[in-house]
């Protein structure tokens, strides 16, 4: 009897055994999510080595939500320019990006280049491509055991309804409004997806707005703003991860027999991740493929904050030999347009002065009265709207070496622009940026002309100046606001 109870047992386990081996095990997808990296090339090692981490664990799946360039000479100044940042993401298996407003810098022949050299899908859907430029998808959807994951992608349109940037980067393109399209999109592909994500190079305030709107997706991987956020707003996750790969989102899809059960959010600092030793060497051969880019130009004294950056970035356009002997009695430049955030002590390479403008800026010269330089500087303080402001207004944005006021009412609008000047012309220098974007066209015809003389070159010239006894940066803001 005993033998016999024995053997039933036996057999009663084994089945328990078996069916606990058949039954399929809990999976996951993880979905790594950077922004703005601005060809940070020297952090893609570490984002490979986390990268390899994770797909020990599963399924990786890794989204950009733009602003892949504009950062780094050393792939923006490339024989083929940003393409040492699109050979990375595609050897490191990017699966998603869409544009950020600085990957149309270079125009449209640029664009179609690293389109077609993408080894991922790039999607954006409200942006239309004209004259025979190509288009980026509205959306994809990639399938993994089953599980729709859909990507919706969207740029901003901040600036008089286009991308933030050059206007005459955006010839071939025009564009639908940003939050309404990713609203609308997200709506359509939702029946389809088991999970929506948009990426959305669009800003953190935007992206509060379509969450509160209750737009049909799951997670909006933003971008565009800088922001270090990770939080749920409506049921939505919003997560953003401020810039150049300091910081990474990871979402962890738990699904099992085709179905998601839990999705967990979690950002990492990259600055607790190891770096990939091959993905190291890779990037160092980059950076010695052009040696004159790690010249020695200059020394600094001191530290740079962001504003000695636009001081020295002024300064150089203000002591610049321009032709027939024309001297700037009040030079402006554009605090977006200053790129660098510090110029550290020490040595100053020339890929340093280089990556403070990545767009290969050019000098206007030309006369303005005081008037019509605070028209400008008063109209776009005050752009946006009171639910969306302006990215680029509402602070500080226009410097100069001529200190003036801005004026703010109890709305946080600006009513006047204060120089302690004469009202007369004077002879002005700044970055083409300006006149081309924010003053009148009739303004810039008659009273302004593009030199040729670019940026960096006035920079370079700039810091040369100096010799051995150094730079030593002027941190101070010459600009101030008052409340009315």
């Amino acid at each position: 009897m005993r033998k016999v109870l024995f053997f039933f047992t036996v057999l009663l386990l084994s089945a328990l055994f078996n069916v606990q081996c058949s039954t399929p095990a809990k999976q996951h997808i993880y979905i790594i999510s950077t922004n703005d990296i601005h060809a940070s090339i020297d952090a893609m090692p570490k984002l490979a080595t986390l990268v390899s981490e994770y797909k020990e664990q599963g399924e990786v799946l890794l989204i950009d939500s733009g602003d892949r360039v504009s950062g780094n000479a050393y792939v923006d100044d490339a024989a083929q320019p940003g393409m040492p940042i699109i050979e990375l993401m595609n050897d490191i298996g990017y699966s998603v990006a869409t544009f950020g407003n600085h990957e149309f810098d270079r125009g449209s022949e640029v664009v179609d280049m690293l389109l077609n050299v993408a080894q991922f899908d790039v999607v954006c859907a409200n942006v239309e491509s004209l004259n025979g430029a190509l288009s980026p998808l509205p959306y994809t959807i990639i399938t993994i055991d089953g599980i729709e994951l859909g990507f919706v992608g969207v740029v901003d349109t901040d600036m008089d309804g286009r991308p933030l940037g050059n206007n005459d980067s955006y010839s071939n393109y025009s564009f639908t409004q940003d939050v309404d399209t990713a609203f609308s999109v997200c709506a359509d592909i939702v029946p389809q997806c088991d999970m929506v994500v948009l990426l959305s190079h669009m800003g953190l305030d935007s992206d509060s707005r379509l969450a509160e709107r209750g737009v049909k997706c799951r997670w909006i991987a933003g971008g565009h703003s800088h922001d270090l956020v990770n939080f749920d707003l409506n049921g939505v996750r919003i997560s953003q991860n401020n810039k150049n790969l300091r910081y990474v989102t990871v979402a962890d899809i738990t699904y099992f027999d085709g179905e998601i059960e839990s999705v967990e959010y979690k950002q990492i600092d990259m600055a607790d991740v190891l770096a990939d030793e091959a993905v190291v060497k890779r990037v160092e051969q980059l950076k010695l493929s052009d040696p004159e880019l790690n010249i020695v130009e200059g020394v600094a004294t001191a530290t740079a904050t962001k504003d000695g950056v636009a001081n020295f970035t002024i300064q150089s356009l203000a002591t610049y030999p321009y032709a027939e002997g024309f001297i700037p009695e009040l030079t402006l430049y554009h605090y977006g347009g200053v790129r660098l955030d510090a110029i550290d002590k020490g040595d100053i390479r020339r890929v340093d002065i280089l990556n403070n403008d990545p767009f290969h800026s050019t000098i206007y010269v030309g006369t303005m009265t005081p008037e019509q330089i605070g028209d400008f500087i008063l109209r776009k303080y005050n752009s946006g709207t009171a639910e969306k402001p302006d990215k680029e207004s509402h602070y500080l944005y226009f410097r100069s070496d001529i200190p003036y006021t801005i004026v703010v009412d109890e709305s946080g609008d600006a009513t006047d622009v204060i120089f302690d000047l004469e009202q007369r012309p004077y002879r002005v220098a700044m970055c083409n940026y300006i006149p081309q974007n924010y003053i009148d066209r009739d303004v810039v015809a008659a009273q302004l002309k593009d030199t040729g003389v670019s940026v960096r070159e006035a920079m370079l010239r700039y810091i040369r100046s100096f010799g051995e006894g150094g730079f030593t940066p002027d941190n101070r803001c010459y600009q101030t606001e008052i409340k009315e």
